[in-house]
């Protein structure tokens, strides 16, 4: 049996973009993330822990941080999709999907990269004993930065549901916040998303504005023209990465992090109604020997695979509507670095 064990995180693991910065021109160095070198989950780095934990059970991750209103029903099922930069300091796509049978319906919540987590003390000192140069770094409160203190900290080393303490800690902290449970995470690998689009014969989807970007560094070259396009692996990690270039009439234009979100969630669309398809359900085999190479999941097994297609097939016989969530946030500068910060109660 291939690596990639259901059909219908296979189907949705596209969803994962590289949500990731188009270069650094005109990019303030404020806004930076923080370069914690956080490994992929496909590589096993533990760092030995040398005492006591510090975070118990009993122990929150934030100063009762809570979203001021419920986002799902506490009987749907979550996937949390993951995808980071290509240097793999922070993981910039952070996306929940949500499928509800009691609704019918799928959401998609992305969660900005630059949301404010108001640590506990707990974590604080666990950070402070670990590696107190990080508790410095410009940006470590930035909700894309948490997987990289989960890993720091050894959060829950041997005892957390995913085996990893950066996805167990970056779990644990949406649960306390959102009041979501993460049931299962996929994580697309850098080079990934490219194979996949490419395997399903691309995506047809409308491209709002001229795309013109270029950045050697990252061997990265975006030109995507406006209207409706049909784009190959290659121009569709183009367009989900899209958020800064050069006009049809040559003035650079940043467009912003929320700009780039709607085009991920345009291009989600896009690929659910142009693939995701009771027929492809039927592809199980051939499919996933594609897709296993290019993703990695905490999905195993044959009782996963038969509830994740059965679910995808309700979903699929009932049409369920994909809904795209908005939070509420503002943004702020905290301690000299821009951040997102969320309504709470």
């Amino acid at each position: 049996m291939a690596f990639f064990s259901t059909v219908f995180v296979v189907l949705f693991s596209m969803m994962v973009f590289q949500n990731l910065s188009s270069g650094t021109h005109a990019e303030p160095e404020e806004t930076q993330p923080v370069e914690t070198n956080t490994p992929p989950p496909y590589e096993e780095t533990i760092v030995p822990n040398d005492g006591d934990d510090i975070i118990t059970e009993e122990s929150k991750l934030t100063n009762n941080q809570r979203y001021f209103e419920a986002l799902t029903n506490p009987d749907s099922t979550n996937i949390m999709l993951l995808g980071t930069d290509p240097t793999g300091f922070n993981f910039d796509t952070i996306t929940i999907i949500n499928v509800d049978k009691g609704t019918k319906k799928v959401k998609l919540i992305s969660l900005p990269r630059d949301i404010y987590i108001d640590y506990s003390d707990e974590v604080i000192d666990a950070l402070r004993k670990a590696k107190p140069s990080y508790l410095k770094e410009k940006g470590m409160h930035r909700i894309n930065a948490a997987p990289s203190i989960g890993d720091t900290i050894n959060y829950k080393e041997g005892k957390g549901r995913f085996g990893k303490p950066y996805v167990d800690f970056l779990a644990d902290i949406i649960y306390e916040i959102f009041d979501i449970y993460v049931d299962d995470f996929v994580y697309v690998k850098v080079k990934g998303f490219r194979n996949i689009v490419d395997y399903f014969g691309g995506v047809t989807v409308y491209v709002p504005n001229l795309m013109n970007y270029e950045d050697p560094y990252q061997d990265l070259y975006i030109y995507i023209e406006k209207g409706t396009q049909h784009l190959n692996g290659k121009e569709a990690e183009g367009y989900v990465r899209f958020r800064q270039g050069y006009d049809e009439n040559g003035e650079f234009v940043n467009y912003g992090d929320v700009y780039r979100k709607n085009n991920q969630n345009r291009f989600i669309k896009a690929f659910i109604q142009q693939h995701v398809t009771l027929k492809n359900l039927g592809r199980l085999d051939e499919i996933s020997k594609v897709i296993s190479s290019n993703i990695i999941t905490s999905v195993k097994g044959w009782n996963a695979i038969i509830d994740y297609a059965a679910l995808a097939e309700e979903a699929l016989v009932n049409k369920y509507p994909i809904e795209n969530v908005e939070l509420s946030v503002k943004d702020k500068m905290i301690d000299g670095s821009s951040y997102v910060v969320l309504k709470v109660k």
